[in-house]
């Protein structure tokens, strides 16, 4: 092997140039980290082979073992540096040498041709996509309508807009394997005033250009940098962003400051969970399994199951997927169906990612957001909506466009796909995106209500972190989520003050008291907007529900102060819908619905519990 850098001469009918590649995703608004994995999981899930494509982000330090082969290998003739950039020279005599490996598997690797002026056997084209050409559109299945411009990520998350690509692919029912470097620095003339792109590649240099390690010799050297391996039978990509740029994107442009290798971790995790999330649910066919480490060491990855407003947003999705629960969204002239729509209420959860921060997702506060989405279900951006009545109820939202309109919605998009832009677009398509737009604002104002101003904190009662507490309880996750009960609902085994728990109550010995199924939602109920909770009986008896106050400390204040009002037991509800009033109804086993009224500026203790007979 006599690998080497190759650094591309302007040939006489022109050419582009590696400021011109870098360019084409503009200025971005999110930070290169967001931008990376939004990317990245895109030009995954475009290339999937399998129902499952793994995708992971791996932080490392190169270790000492291997930081020898980094130098012996990559710096002969490495690019200098031009510019604003770092060239590789300085980047790998330090001590210290960083990369992050974007890794899929399950997806169909890099192959077909080597050189651009081939075409290939059945016409694949993977490799000159995305590691030759520019702007060849993606006609994958699902693709999401981008124009390979995506790669260009890579290199913006690079100090050294350096990169690695090692890729495994079958071809003829045989696995292969290659492995190439690539930098985009600035366009420079040479000593004999010959102009170069600025555009750069490592591997086995020819007369006019450069190809790829193969097979064997891509393996081998792939080892001796330490990067991810494939097993057996693994085919996909990893991608190695060298001197990754970890940025603080929550400080203002003037300031800079580095993230930790723990913090850039915790960031990269956040941004994947809150830009990718709808691909990660278990009830799809074809998913997304997400992994982040950092010097190995895995760092959590926020889901549904761990998250209380992931948690809505999920089931926001089910529902705009179901054709019996979804809400057409629809434009009136010309008369089309823009998408599904579907919503969910929230009550005590909060943001706590500070990588949502950066999508507008504010720390702490309430949800009152759409997820707006289109093929292949990735996040475009979330949609903020007005606040609701109460600093601890919240809302979320999914709106899917229509398959019919994807191209359209596609073309709105920058080449970051992070916004629609009506003014991108021409006659009736500018009128769908425009409209669109127009009918979620108007459902958002439907769904957070009147306005109102909110209230101010009682100094002796701290209501935000009682309903922060009692967001987690009753969604049935996070930290100090209900016990499991044996027949898949929340209960709590103790009476004192709690909310989420089934009262003991004053049934006969052995009864299995009710429990309450999940977190309570508010729904509009014959015109009044009451909090729904599910309860499930385990035999036929008489229950009862309870509903009080919590104020300071946890306490529960049964009875109401002097002109204050209370929260109220309206009825009840079957799964037919038929509505049955008063505190207290006989049932058969099954699972019910308890009405309660609620009271502006409390967070209220739902209990229910069996009657003696």
């Amino acid at each position: 092997m006599n690998a080497s850098w190759f650094s591309q001469p302007f040939r006489p009918d022109g050419g582009i140039t590696a400021e011109g590649l870098r360019n084409q995703l503009g200025r971005p608004s999110l930070s290169h980290l967001t931008v990376l994995v939004r990317e990245a999981a895109q030009n995954s899930w475009d290339a999937r082979a399998e129902d499952m494509v793994r995708f992971s982000l791996d932080l490392r330090t190169v270790g000492p073992g291997h930081l020898g082969s980094w130098r012996s290998l990559l710096l002969p003739k490495a690019p200098r540096d031009t510019g604003p950039l770092r060239g590789l020279a300085e980047v790998l005599r330090p001590s210290t040498v960083r990369y992050l490996a974007v890794s899929d598997r399950g997806t169909t690797g890099l192959g077909g041709p080597t050189r651009s002026d081939e075409y290939g056997a059945m016409g694949e084209r993977g490799w000159l996509s995305f590691v030759l050409n520019s702007g060849e559109k993606q006609d994958s299945k699902g693709g999401g309508g981008t124009y390979g411009y995506g790669k260009g990520a890579f290199f913006l998350a690079s100090r050294a807009a350096a990169i690695l690509i090692y890729t495994r692919f079958r071809e003829e029912g045989v696995h292969r394997t290659r492995l190439i470097g690539s930098a985009l620095l600035e366009s420079f003339n040479n000593e004999e005033k010959r102009p170069f792109t600025g555009r750069h590649w490592w591997g086995e240099e020819r007369e006019a250009h450069c190809d790829p390690l193969l097979d064997a010799a891509a393996d081998t050297t792939a080892r001796q940098l330490g990067l991810p391996l494939f097993a057996a039978e693994e085919t996909g990509t990893t991608i190695v962003v060298i001197d990754p740029d970890l940025s603080n994107p929550l400080l203002p442009e003037d300031e800079t400051e580095d993230l930790s290798m723990s913090e850039a971790g915790t960031y990269l995790a956040e941004a994947a969970a809150w830009n990718l999330w709808p691909l990660t649910l278990p009830h799809r066919t074809d998913r997304m399994d997400i992994s982040v480490s950092v010097e190995g060491d895995p760092v959590h990855v926020p889901d549904a199951t761990s998250d209380a407003v992931l948690a809505s947003f999920a089931q926001a999705y089910r529902d705009a997927v179901d054709p019996d629960r979804r809400e057409e969204v629809l434009c009136g002239r010309p008369k089309r169906t823009l998408g599904a729509f579907a919503s969910a209420t929230t009550f005590g959860a909060h943001f706590k990612s500070s990588a949502g921060e950066e999508l507008g997702l504010s720390r702490d506060k309430a949800p009152r957001h759409i997820a707006l989405m289109r093929q292949p279900d990735l996040v475009i951006r979330y949609l903020e909506g007005p606040i609701k009545g109460h600093e601890a109820a919240g809302y979320v939202g999914v709106f899917k466009v229509d398959d019919s309109l994807d191209a359209t919605f596609a073309r709105s998009e920058p080449p970051t796909h992070d916004l629609w832009v009506d003014s991108q677009l021409t006659g009736s398509d500018a009128t769908f995106v425009r409209v669109a737009h127009r009918r979620l604002n108007e459902r958002c104002k439907e769904i957070a209500g009147p306005a109102v101003t909110p209230p101010k904190p009682v100094e002796d009662a701290p209501v935000g972190t009682v309903s922060h507490r009692l967001g987690f309880l009753l969604a049935g996750v996070g930290t100090g989520a209900p016990d499991t009960g044996s027949a898949g609902g929340t209960a709590k085994s103790t009476a004192a003050s709690g909310t989420g728990r089934s009262g003991a109550g004053h049934g006969s010995k052995g009864a299995r008291r009710p429990q309450l199924l999940g977190a309570p939602a508010f729904e509009r109920v014959d015109g009044e907007w009451l909090l729904v909770q599910r309860v499930r009986a385990h035999q036929a008896a008489r229950i009862a529900g309870r509903v009080s106050v919590i104020v300071g400390d946890g306490e529960v204040e049964s009875s109401a102060p002097a002109e204050a009002e209370m929260p109220e037991v309206v009825g009840w509800r079957t799964t037919d819908g038929t509505v049955v009033g008063g505190r207290e109804v006989d049932c058969e086993e099954g699972d019910f619905d308890l009405l309660v009224r609620p009271v502006q500026e409390a967070v209220i203790d739902i209990d229910v519990a069996l009657v003696k007979g």
